[in-house]
Formats: structure tokens, C-alpha cells, sequence
């Protein structure tokens, strides 16, 4: 041969034989994703399914197993995501607490409250507290530290097949940040930097959502809770600012007017304690994904 000419590493016959292994290859993951995409891969790759696709792929096998490669495909891309994350939204007293200690028994269920221990104790410095008594010198402090809880509450590693969290990364995002810089709490420079944050951890999945249930309760009704609970962070708390929390949420979940990353449940908690639990019991296999 030629000095500088090329030389191929395969004649035409290897050739031939290595793109048809690939198209095999690719329709069998193509088949296995459209069909069984939904359920746990583990079980679907290593029950009797995979069989006929090793025999008709004969003699054209890879070097590691049928299984195994199917297998780190399918997780590696989060197609067979096996806990599914259901966010409890709602305003300050509409019975979000009271939704997830009904089904914090559950062995479906790892529920996941907001971390009011974590806020109320930041190496001794009650955060919460501090911002209820002036919002405008600790709004940005706060909710960059909510950032942060948040997203350690979606990515919480649990073996069960729901993920209940009270609130979610986005509800901070679309409803208590938007009113801190509506009112002229949050400087516009402040809000840059937390909206940043929001926009990264967000394309970064950091936020994912499966599910909101959205806990509605009139700004009276859930007042007269938080007067009834009596929380000693939440005793300088207007009605005012129950109110302007309802319609931005309304705005959000109702109304639409900023991006909802999922599907949205919407219950009605205007009524008393023991409707609301009897509400949540009905609703069970909705707000579980299926499981009762």
C-alpha cells in the first residue's frame, strides 16, 4: 500500500457484521424504553423479558451482559426513577402538616416537614424569628438559607416509593420571594441573586417535582389557624401578608401565570379538622400516586 494512504482497521465483512449488532442493539433499548420505561428497571431487565431479545441477537453479543448494559443505560438516564416527589403546597396555616402527619405512617410514604429546627436554630440564631420582626433586614439571609434547605429536603434519600415534602424549592421561588420583592423587601439586586440561584438549581434538576398538592384555604381560615396554633415565630405575623401569600398562590397554581413544573391536586381545606383528615383519606390515592 501507498505511503499515506489509508489503511482500515475492519474489512467490509466485520464491517457489516458490527452495524448490524448496533441496529439490533438499538431497536431491543428502543423496545425495552417505549414499553417498560415506568416501572423499575432492575425487575423488568431481569425477569423473562430480556431472554427473547438475547436469542434473537444470536451470536451477536456485547462483552458485558444483555442485563447489566440495559441496566446502567436505563438508570444512568433516570428513566426508571423509583421514588417519586410529591410537593405539599399552600399558605402559612391551610393544614400542609396536618396532610403530611396523615400519612407519615404510611410505608409508602417518607415524609419530610419543612425544617423549622433548622431555622429557628442556625449555630443559636433563631432565623425565622428574626425575619417575622423585619422582614426587609432579613429577607435575603433567610431565603438564601431556605435555598438551600429546600433543595436537601428534594434530593433526601430515601427506599420508599413517595417523597413527601412540605413546600418545594419552587413555591419559595414563585411565592415568597415574589412578595419580598413586590413590597420592595427584597432589593432588585437581591432578587437577581436568589433568581439565579433558583434558574441553576433548577437546570441542574436539583428541584425535580412528580406531583403538587396544592392544601387551599381561604386567607381567613388559615389566619385563624396560626392564631389558634399559637407558634411563638408566627405571633407578629398580619393578616395582610396571609392574604398576599393566597393570591400568589392562587396565581401560581390556579391562575398559572408563572411555570408549574407538574401536575397540580387541588383540595379544598376550607372545612374543619376532622373533614380535612377525612378529605386526605378519600384523596389517598391521588395524593400517593396510586398507592393506598
Amino acid at each position: 500500500m501507498p505511503p499515506g494512504q489509508f489503511q482500515p482497521m475492519i474489512n467490509v465483512a466485520q464491517h457489516a457484521k458490527i452495524w448490524r449488532t448496533f441496529q439490533l442493539c438499538f431497536c431491543c433499548r428502543r423496545w425495552l424504553w417505549m414499553n417498560f420505561f415506568s416501572g423499575n428497571c432492575r425487575n423488568i431487565l431481569l425477569n423473562s423479558q430480556v431472554k427473547p431479545i438475547e436469542k434473537m441477537l444470536g451470536r451477536l453479543k456485547p462483552k458485558k451482559s444483555f442485563e447489566a448494559e440495559f441496566i446502567k443505560d436505563f438508570e444512568n438516564l433516570n428513566f426508571c426513577k423509583s421514588t417519586s416527589t410529591v410537593c405539599i403546597e399552600g399558605n402559612i396555616g391551610s393544614g400542609k402538616s396536618t396532610l403530611l402527619n396523615h400519612f407519615a405512617n404510611s410505608p409508602h410514604v417518607e415524609a419530610i416537614k419543612e425544617p423549622l429546627d433548622k431555622w429557628c436554630n442556625l449555630q443559636g440564631h433563631n432565623a425565622l424569628e428574626l425575619l417575622y420582626k423585619d422582614m426587609k433586614r432579613w429577607s435575603f439571609s433567610f431565603n438564601t438559607y431556605v435555598q438551600l434547605t429546600r433543595v436537601q429536603m428534594h434530593n433526601f434519600e430515601t427506599q420508599k416509593p413517595i417523597r413527601m415534602i412540605e413546600r418545594s424549592l419552587h413555591s419559595t421561588k414563585h411565592v415568597f420571594m415574589e412578595n419580598n420583592r413586590r413590597t420592595g423587601i427584597l432589593h432588585e439586586m437581591e432578587y437577581a441573586i436568589l433568581d439565579n440561584w433558583y434558574e441553576w438549581l433548577n437546570e441542574t434538576k436539583q428541584a425535580e417535582v412528580d406531583l403538587i398538592v396544592y392544601v387551599r384555604a381561604p386567607p381567613e381560615v388559615s389566619y385563624q389557624r396560626i392564631t389558634r396554633r399559637d407558634r411563638k415565630e408566627e405571633s407578629g405575623v398580619p393578616y395582610e401578608y396571609i392574604e398576599a401569600l393566597h393570591e400568589l398562590h392562587e396565581d401560581w397554581l390556579i391562575k398559572q401565570k408563572h411555570p408549574v413544573p407538574c401536575p397540580v391536586l387541588v383540595l379544598d381545606a376550607s372545612c374543619g379538622l376532622d373533614d380535612l383528615k377525612h378529605l386526605y383519606e378519600d384523596k389517598r390515592p391521588e395524593i400517593l400516586c396510586g398507592y393506598h
